[in-house]
């Protein structure tokens, strides 16, 4: 019997990866449709927003490389676009001079934050069938799996 539930279990949790996975994909596909026409591409975004989280933070290219789980030069690429585009602030390190702190600008904060003003009617309408709730408790475990995936990423 105990075998019996593990199965079931091990049945579960391969269906969930499934479809967080599925999820995945959709997510991507529907944020990158929104995002046409829009001043930063899903993935400039997506690195800019990281910023938001703690704004008086100043992040080097290489921390931001290994938080965000991207390539270097990917990262600097993007860096490099958003600093022309004035939504980051980059300071040389006074002993290091390949070595920049990057910030986020105000200018940045403001576009993130009409970003999401944009994208508010997409996500209410995603999420319009669940009560508060549901809503809740799911978002509750999803920052559960967040905290996990985050404290034991596979280096």
């Amino acid at each position: 019997m105990s075998q019996q539930k593990l199965d079931q279990r091990e049945q579960i949790q391969v269906r969930t990866t499934v479809l967080l996975s599925i999820i995945q994909q959709l997510m991507t596909t529907r944020q990158n449709r929104l995002f046409e026409g829009m001043p930063l591409t899903l993935s400039q975004f997506s690195v800019l927003n990281h910023f938001t989280h703690q704004p008086d933070k100043s992040w080097t290219v290489t921390a931001l490389a290994e938080v965000m789980e991207m390539n270097q030069p990917g990262i600097t690429k993007i860096v490099t676009t958003l600093l022309n585009k004035g939504f980051l602030n980059a300071t040389t390190d006074a002993y290091d001079k390949r070595k920049r702190y990057l910030t986020i600008t105000k200018e940045g904060q403001i576009l993130c934050n009409d970003i999401f003003k944009s994208l508010l009617p997409d996500i209410s309408q995603t999420f319009s069938e669940w009560d508060d709730l549901n809503l809740k408790q799911f978002h509750q475990h999803l920052e559960t799996l967040k905290d996990w995936l985050d404290d034991n990423r596979i280096r």
